[in-house]
């Protein structure tokens, strides 16, 4: 039986990271390790996490959640990896029914679809309907929780510091682009955890996706082009980017009229573009 890898990265953890660190011993699949990775935590993170059968590491100092998962990488054993924020939760069958796929395929995805609040209870539940093509959801940015990604070993590229806020987003365009095989599950079986601390409501989440887009922009293929200008373009817009994004929206929309045929995306155009216009 291969051993499984349960990577935590944790930071001033001490509301959640015991519901992920027993998410993850509760897994039904026996052969398992977790290890637990403190970014120079300043609050009750430490004894937490010591009251329990973990591997535990502490960072010299705060060296965000990039550096911290290719450290859990570094200390792990596992032949397949798997990785948990520490506030959000798997159901007790989710590594097993992702290993069933990865000895097919190089990076598994789970598409998150349920999402809770700070005490645990349910918010809502998404009903996105998924494109079949997985290259179409790496490049329209709808992938990249961590807690949703598991990767075989020998496929791990490494999460990138540069593109902090972003990195979970980046490794995806990387692996496809390197060839590495990718499957998408949709079984709902990871609870991602909505709160103000949530890192996608800051700043740097734009900055970083700006980043992205320069890196990327003359390396994705040309048929996927269209959805990945329109994210970036949709994101800038969100972050008060308006003449930048809409600039990116409507090459998107010429180069593929068809992506205007999604609902979300319709939605999102004009209620972000009435802003731009109003300016």
């Amino acid at each position: 039986m291969s051993l499984v890898s349960i990577i935590i990265p944790a930071y001033n953890g001490e509301e959640y990271v015991h519901w992920a660190i027993e998410c993850a011993l509760a897994q039904t699949y026996p052969h398992k390790e977790v290890i637990v990775i403190d970014d120079a935590s300043t609050d009750r993170t430490q004894e937490v996490v010591k009251k329990y059968p973990v591997i535990y590491h502490r960072n010299e100092r705060n060296m965000e959640r990039a550096y911290s998962r290719n450290k859990g990488m570094e200390l792990s054993k596992g032949e397949f990896i798997f990785f948990l924020d520490q506030d959000d939760l798997w159901r007790e069958d989710y590594i097993e029914s992702v290993l069933k796929h990865l000895e097919d395929s190089q990076i598994v995805y789970s598409f998150p679809r349920s999402f809770i609040n700070s005490k645990g209870k349910l918010l809502r539940v998404s009903r996105k309907k998924l494109p079949e093509d997985p290259l179409e959801l790496v490049f329209s940015g709808m992938v990249g929780y961590a807690s949703a990604t598991a990767f075989k070993r020998s496929a791990f590229l490494g999460y990138r510091d540069e593109y902090v806020l972003r990195d979970d987003w980046e490794i995806f365009l990387r692996s496809c682009l390197e060839g590495l095989s990718l499957k998408i599950l949709d079984e709902d079986k990871v609870f991602i955890r909505e709160h103000p601390k949530r890192t996608s409501k800051s700043k740097k989440f734009w900055t970083a996706t700006y980043r992205i887009y320069e890196e990327y922009k003359d390396k994705v293929p040309e048929e996927y082009l269209p959805y990945f200008l329109f994210h970036v373009g949709e994101t800038a817009m969100r972050f008060g980017e308006l003449r930048f994004g809409w600039e990116l929206c409507t090459r998107a929309i010429f180069k593929k009229p068809a992506l205007l045929t999604n609902p979300r995306r319709l939605w999102s155009l004009l209620k972000r573009g009435f802003r731009f216009w109003r300016r």
